[in-house]
């Protein structure tokens, strides 16, 4: 027996640890069960198997550790450069997540809720035709009414202007509300496409590989990070299909089925964010498996911990996919209904929609996978589940949840130059699939003040 297998092993460990490190950026391919598994125990008899599995349990201990060291670096070498682009963007940090006090009381608040219909529509006066600093004297003249209707309405679409149909003057809107961008959430896990990142503009999801996605109700928050409010923009419409979507989150409050609602927020919610695939651990003699399995959590871990800047948890499950045996990454639990910080009513919160597999594996029946090829994009399959006992959300209730969604969500067909202002407390987004080329861009901006709103 030549050790070939444990060897095997310890590559793919030393190579998960150092791919954990980019675990949420396309970099290239994933390890997979069937290439670990070209090495062979065929033939080799038991004394001989112990000897070289003891020889190379020690490779199989430093190689991981040697991955982890070139992981490091490049995590350090990373966060250094993040922070020169950071301070040459001259981008606050994405604000962590307002969750306030949890003393909703479900049952009493939904009764006295009223919820306007949103989003309200507001399109520019005809006489400020070709005038783009009238355009942006408009935003900074109407400030305080733009608030009071962010605030009422959770959404507000902008049409007509022809100050945002080009990617240099878009950001004099946000400046004219006085709102202060932020980064993206993403940016500590992965890096977004940009169209403007000194101006903080990136890119909503346009990718060709992704437009047969259905892209679920969602409010932005990446591990404990969210931010206050988002302008998205259309530069581009696609040539059919996808509509932005925006569905209020106090109506979602008061359209869940009570019981399931107050179980749900009296357990919190806890999301997966990507699986490991660990086949290749079930193809190692039974002798050696109790031995790599630590040295795979560890690894793991630690490379994690480099990576992301928010708590995780890694657990051994079986992949709903095929089975097969993973480490699954989940976060920590979060309340799936948050009390505004500004307005103080309920809102359901979270991205259970778009992050439930059930409900993400029903949608591709319907619309297609995501084309995707990278690596990365193998290993971010996500899920939700109740935060007190780790169990999944049972289908009935993700079904149910889906079928208030889709009845509160409104879909935004947008145009050139058509932007979309958003509470991200107070409303989710998502996007309809599409065909042809599509560029719509996003700005993130920290929670408006709304001190400044009108009375």
């Amino acid at each position: 027996m030549d050790g070939k297998k444990v060897v095997a092993a310890a590559v793919a460990t030393s190579a998960c640890a150092a791919y954990a490190s980019r675990s949420f950026v396309a970099s290239g391919p994933a390890i997979t069960a069937n290439q670990v598994h070209k090495s062979s125990f065929a033939g080799a008899q038991p004394a001989t198997s112990a000897r070289a599995a003891r020889g190379h349990i020690g490779a199989a201990l430093a190689l991981p550790a040697a991955g982890l060291v070139a992981a490091g670096r490049w995590q350090r070498k990373g966060r250094r450069h993040a922070r020169v682009v950071r301070c040459a963007d001259g981008l606050a940090d994405c604000p962590y997540v307002l969750y306030g006090k949890k003393d909703i009381d479900v049952e009493a608040e939904r009764e006295k809720m009223k919820v306007k219909a949103c989003p309200l529509e507001i399109r520019m006066p005809p006489e400020l035709k070709g005038d783009l600093e009238g355009q942006r004297q408009f935003f900074s003249s109407r400030l305080p009414d733009i608030y009071k209707d962010l605030k009422e309405y959770g959404a507000i679409v902008f049409r007509g202007f022809e100050i945002s149909k080009d990617k240099g003057t878009f950001g004099q809107v946000g400046q004219a509300l006085q709102l202060e961008p932020c980064e993206d959430p993403l940016h500590s896990v992965a890096a977004r496409d940009a169209v403007d990142k000194k101006a903080g503009v990136y890119e909503a999801v346009n990718k060709p590989s992704r437009s047969k996605f259905y892209i679920g109700m969602h409010n932005e928050m990446v591990g404990d990070r969210a931010p206050g409010a988002a302008l998205f923009v259309c530069f581009k419409a696609a040539e059919e299909g996808g509509e932005f979507l925006v569905a209020d989150g106090r109506k979602m409050f008061k359209e869940l089925d009570k019981e399931w609602l107050t179980k749900v927020y009296n357990r919190d919610v806890v999301y997966s964010t990507a699986e490991f695939p660990m086949g290749f651990i079930e193809g190692l003699p039974d002798f050696v498996q109790p031995a790599v399995e630590p040295m795979v959590y560890g690894a793991m871990t630690q490379a994690l911990k480099m990576k992301v800047d928010f708590k995780t948890e890694l657990r051994w499950e079986k992949s709903d996919y095929d089975g097969s045996k993973i480490l699954q990454v989940r976060a920590m639990p979060q309340y799936p209904v948050l009390r505004h910080h500004a307005t103080g009513e309920p809102c359901w919160w979270g991205s259970m929609h778009s992050h439930a597999e059930h409900l993400r594996s029903e949608r591709e029946k319907v619309y297609g996978e995501a084309q995707e090829t990278t690596g990365a994009s193998r290993i971010n399959k996500t899920d939700v589940f109740y935060g007190d006992d780790g169990e999944k959300i049972e289908t009935e209730w993700l079904e149910h949840l889906d079928k208030v969604t889709l009845d509160c969500a409104e879909k935004v067909k947008m145009e050139e130059g058509d932007m979309v202002l958003l509470d991200n407390y107070l409303v989710m987004h998502g996007r309809c699939p599409f065909e042809g080329t599509r560029l719509h861009a996003v700005s993130w901006f920290k929670s408006p003040d709304y001190s400044k709103a009108a009375a």
